[in-house]
């Protein structure tokens, strides 16, 4: 009669191997799970942070120039808003690339239609503000319509992201960067530039608190 044979493949002696451990399977999955997403997003809340600062400065030049707490002409202080832009821009299109680096297959054209969306929404936004300011008269009614126009691009860019990288903070953004350009708006030409000054920076520093958080939450094994 032959030998009774084990099922789990183990020799004799030898401990036998444990059953599947469907946590750690779980664990598993969603690791990879962030990982992914780690790798198309990055560390968002160093990115949050360079543009709460952008808008906190290039808004707030603005605002001090409107209600004269500045000594800024207008055409100064959107030069200023413009320079704090710029720079937020280009650092963060710095940081990106460099986190991208490497990325191949599916989550790399992901990633590059979502930056490629942006691009593009921002160069018609461009050209669309080089015509609106040359059809209307008034500085700050100008501001309020191209800041609203690019406000619009912003908030629905967040909640696209939001739901293709499965993030709900930066979901969470969008819906709050199109309700602040609602309120700016409703506020009218003489205050757009107030409600922004302090409800957009507000955002995205607490958008920075979230990623902060939930990152830290990964590194404690995602208590």
């Amino acid at each position: 009669m032959a030998p009774h044979s084990n099922n789990t493949g183990a020799q004799p002696g030898e401990p036998e191997e444990s059953p599947l451990d469907l946590h750690a399977a779980l664990r598993l999955v969603n690791d990879s799970e962030t990982k992914a997403r780690d790798e198309l997003q990055g560390n968002e809340a160093g990115v949050y942070l360079i543009w709460g600062f952008a808008w906190l400065l290039g808004y707030g030049s603005m605002h001090g120039a409107r209600f004269g707490w500045l000594p800024l002409s207008a055409g100064a202080s959107l030069t200023v808003f413009a320079a704090c832009i710029t720079v937020a821009l280009s650092t963060t299109v710095y940081i990106v690339t460099r986190q991208r680096r490497g990325i191949r297959g599916h989550s790399s054209f992901v990633g590059a239609m979502y930056g490629g969306a942006w691009a593009l929404g921002f160069i018609v936004m461009g050209a669309l503000a080089g015509v609106v300011g040359g059809a209307v008269d008034d500085f700050w009614l100008t501001g309020m319509i191209i800041n609203g126009i690019a406000l619009l691009i912003v908030g629905l860019m967040y909640m696209v992201g939001g739901a293709m990288f499965n993030d709900k903070s930066q979901a969470r953004l969008g819906i709050w960067f199109l309700v602040v350009n609602l309120a700016a708006i409703l506020a009218g030409p003489e205050n757009f530039v107030t409600v922004c000054f302090i409800l957009g920076p507000l955002g995205f520093f607490a958008g920075a608190v979230a990623e902060f958080r939930r990152r830290r939450r990964l590194r404690n094994g995602r208590v």
